[in-house]
């Protein structure tokens, strides 16, 4: 990719290159105008000096032409002068008598001098520009009009116009050229400023992330602006690993420890302790399974709620290939589904909905049910989308882990052991989707936690 100084200089070198172009053709045009005014006024004053000597005689015409009038003609060393007089009855008195007739004539009148005529023609294999004079006579045996007309090569004229455009270009390419070189340096102290942010960014440890002070000029500090939120927010997600590793950790740490503990207790030769140390184990590994998968199952949220690749999905399938994978056929009985809509369809991650609502699920029956009473689902129609409700029969959430309860490692309850993940992965999931997660004390006794989701497109 170009850099950004290159861009600048090509940018401003092609609007002078294009105003040069302009200004030649404006120039071009002006220069040939002008050359042939002002010639134009030197072939008129030379046919006038050669009409000033036409007389008339007795035998005719008569003209003595004089070598002031085709002298001033003769600026230019190579530049050749053509004339002609021809009577009232058409035939040369004196001069060329084949000079081209009118054509492209551009006709002036002087009602002092006569009519005067002006255009272009080849003669002699160049071209030539022509002046023409017609002046009527009325004498005794002499009557009609008597024509004198001059030419004189384009040389002169040429080398006018090529000073006058040379003149007009060369401030411009002198300016253009001055410009361009003002422009590359100041271009290259403009963007100094990005320079030293270039600097304090590489000098700084990887660890370093705190905020960018150094002074920038107004259209960089956007982009300062930008890094230092970027910063701030890749800071918070760092410190919410180091947090998650430390809590996972210890969340692990604690059933391996317990599991130890108990292999070596059930070495003893005793089958009454063995047996208990083997049930022990089972539910050691039970609750190690289970907080693997809720860290598994963190993780996997966390990653696709960055990723948001969203579609439509079908709400009532989701809850019911929720219950299918998260509770085992034997507790099929123990969970009921209701819903209550014809249509569930949300826009959204299949993956992310489906772990969250296999959490809530997995909550309610890991904390809330009762004997002999299970967990109830519902899917009911909300003010502008989808209220799916899970109910347990359990103790619910006390009042002083209420505030608590969605944080990650944060347990509603200290009756029940759990890895206090489950509703935070819910909340992360739901509020990914532009919905929200409330919850409510159930009459009679526990909990009911409320998803509410937005409809998806129809």
């Amino acid at each position: 990719m170009l850099s950004l100084r290159f861009r600048l200089v090509a940018l401003v070198g092609s609007l002078f290159i294009v105003g040069m172009f302009a200004m030649y053709i404006a120039s071009n045009l002006y220069g040939r105008t002008a050359a042939d005014r002002s010639y134009d006024r030197l072939l008129a004053a030379s046919a006038l000096s050669i009409a000033e000597t036409i007389s008339i005689a007795a035998d005719g015409v008569r003209v003595d032409v004089p070598y002031a009038a085709l002298d001033m003609l003769g600026a230019a060393p190579d530049d050749r002068v053509f004339y002609q007089v021809s009577g009232p009855d058409g035939t040369t008195v004196t001069g060329y008598d084949d000079l081209p007739g009118m054509d492209n004539v551009v006709i002036g009148a002087d009602h002092a001098t006569g009519v005067f005529s002006y255009f272009d023609a080849p003669y002699r294999g160049e071209p030539v520009r022509f002046a023409r004079l017609s002046r009527e006579i009325a004498q005794p045996g002499v009557s009609g009009a008597i024509v004198v007309q001059v030419g004189h090569t384009r040389l002169a004229r040429e080398a006018l116009v090529r000073e006058l455009v040379v003149s007009a270009l060369m401030p411009i390419a002198l300016v253009t050229i001055a410009a361009l070189v003002l422009v590359w340096f100041g271009i290259g102290g403009a963007l100094r400023p990005l320079d030293r942010l270039r600097r304090d960014i590489a000098a700084r440890r990887p660890s370093d992330l705190q905020p960018l002070s150094a002074p920038a000029p107004v259209e960089i500090r956007p982009l300062i602006v930008a890094l230092n939120d970027f910063m701030r927010r890749l800071g918070g997600t760092i410190d919410m690993l180091r947090a998650f590793v430390a809590d996972a950790a210890h969340q692990v740490r604690t059933p391996l420890a317990a599991l130890r503990a108990q292999v070596q207790a059930a070495a003893d030769d005793d089958p009454e302790e063995l047996r208990r140390s083997l049930a022990s184990i089972d539910r050691s590994a039970s609750r190690l399974t289970r907080l693997v998968n809720q860290l598994l199952s963190d993780a996997a949220v966390t990653h696709r709620s960055h990723v948001m690749h969203f579609d439509t999905v079908n709400l009532a399938k989701t809850v019911t290939e929720a219950i299918q994978e998260c509770v085992s056929i034997s507790d099929h009985d123990a969970i009921s589904f209701a819903c209550n809509v014809d249509r569930a369809h949300v826009h959204g991650d299949l993956l992310m909905l489906r772990e969250a609502i296999k959490n809530v699920i997995d909550n309610a029956m890991h904390h809330g049910q009762g004997a002999e009473r299970g967990v109830e689902i519902v899917l009911d129609a909300h003010a502008d989308g989808y209220s799916l409700r899970v109910l347990d029969h359990g103790p619910g959430i006390a009042d002083e882990h209420r505030l608590r309860s969605f944080e990650r490692f944060a347990r509603g309850s200290d009756r029940v052991a759990g890895a206090g993940l489950g509703l935070a992965i819910v909340r992360q999931a739901i509020e990914a989707h532009g919905g929200r997660v409330l919850r409510h004390a159930r009459d009679g006794g526990g909990l009911i936690v409320e998803c509410l989701l937005p409809e998806g497109p129809r």
